[in-house]
C-alpha cells in the first residue's frame, strides 16, 4: 500500500510541474484548435502524460522490488500511441472521421493521419498481444481488446472532461475487478495526471487531443489484456464492439443528453 501512496504522490507532483509547462509550450507554438464552442484553446495536452509516465516508471524500476519488464510493455504502448496521436493533432483534419472513413481512405490508397493512427494502434496491439501470450486465440482477442479500448476514449473526447471521466470510471471498475500489481501502479500514475489536469479540461481551457485520449485508451487496453480472464475479456470486447457500432451510426453526445443520469455525469464539474 505504501508503494502505491508514494508513486501517487510522485505522479501528482510531476503532473503539477509538467502540465503548466506543456500548456505554455503549446500556446507559444500556436498548437491550438477550436473547441465545440468555436473557441481556440491549446490541443494535445495529453502529451504531458509521456514525461510523467517515463519519470515515474523509472522511479519504480530503480526503487521497487515488485516490478518487472511488463512496465516496459506499458511504456512502449504509451509512447507509440502518443507519437501517432500528436501527429494527428498537429496535421490531421476532420473531413473523414470514424473507423469507416479512415478504412475507406486506406482502401483507396490514401493515408490520412487518422488511418496512420488506426493502423499503428493495431500493430502495437498485435505486438503487445504476441509478447503477452503465444496462443493464437488469446493473441487475437487481446489485439482486438487493446485496439478497441485505445479508440474508445477518442469516441467520447468531444466535450470537456468527458474522456477523463470515462477513463476514471473504467479504470476504477478494472481496479475493483482485480488487476496485476504492474497494472495498478500504471493506473495510479495516470490517475495523478488525470486529477491534476481534469480541472482545466472541465473548464475548456485546453484539450487532451488524440495524443491524450488514445494514450489513455491504450493504457486501459493493456491493463485489461494483462489482468482479465478470458471470459471477462470476451465480455469487454462485446461491450467495446457495441459502443463502436453505435458511434458509427449515432451521435454519442446526443445519446448522453437523452439519458438523464448520463447527462448529469457529463455536466458534472463544468
Amino acid at each position: 500500500m505504501m508503494l502505491f501512496i508514494i508513486i501517487f504522490i510522485c505522479s501528482l507532483a510531476t503532473a503539477a510541474l509538467i502540465i503548466p509547462m506543456i500548456r505554455e509550450m503549446l500556446i507559444k507554438g500556436r498548437v491550438v484548435k477550436k473547441n465545440y464552442n468555436n473557441i481556440e484553446i491549446p490541443v494535445g495536452m495529453g502529451i504531458a502524460l509521456v514525461p510523467i509516465i517515463i519519470i515515474n516508471i523509472s522511479l519504480l524500476i530503480v526503487f521497487s522490488q515488485h516490478t518487472n519488464e511488463r512496465l516496459l510493455v506499458f511504456l512502449i504502448g504509451i509512447l507509440a500511441m502518443a507519437f501517432v496521436g500528436i501527429i494527428d493533432d498537429l496535421m490531421g483534419n476532420r473531413d473523414d472521421t470514424g473507423f469507416k472513413g479512415h478504412i475507406g481512405n486506406l482502401l483507396k490508397g490514401k493515408l490520412t493521419t487518422g488511418g496512420l493512427k488506426a493502423v499503428t494502434g493495431g500493430m502495437i496491439a498485435l505486438f503487445i498481444s504476441i509478447y503477452l501470450k503465444n496462443r493464437i486465440l488469446l493473441i487475437v482477442i487481446n489485439t482486438i481488446l487493446i485496439s478497441l479500448m485505445t479508440n474508445l476514449l477518442n469516441l467520447f473526447d468531444l466535450r470537456p472532461g468527458r474522456a477523463l471521466k470515462v477513463y476514471l470510471l473504467l479504470g476504477l471498475i478494472l481496479f475493483i475487478l482485480g488487476i496485476t500489481i504492474e497494472a495498478k501502479l500504471i493506473f495510479v500514475i495516470v490517475l495523478g495526471f488525470c486529477l491534476v489536469y481534469l480541472p482545466q479540461d472541465l473548464k475548456a481551457r485546453s484539450m487532451l487531443g488524440d495524443v491524450g485520449s488514445n494514450t489513455l485508451g491504450m493504457t486501459l487496453g493493456i491493463i485489461s489484456a494483462v489482468s482479465l480472464s478470458l471470459p471477462m475479456k470476451l465480455i469487454v470486447v462485446f461491450f467495446l464492439l457495441t459502443i463502436h457500432i453505435i458511434a458509427e451510426k449515432y451521435s454519442l453526445t446526443q445519446i448522453i443528453k437523452k439519458v438523464h443520469i448520463l447527462d448529469l455525469l457529463d455536466q458534472l464539474g463544468r
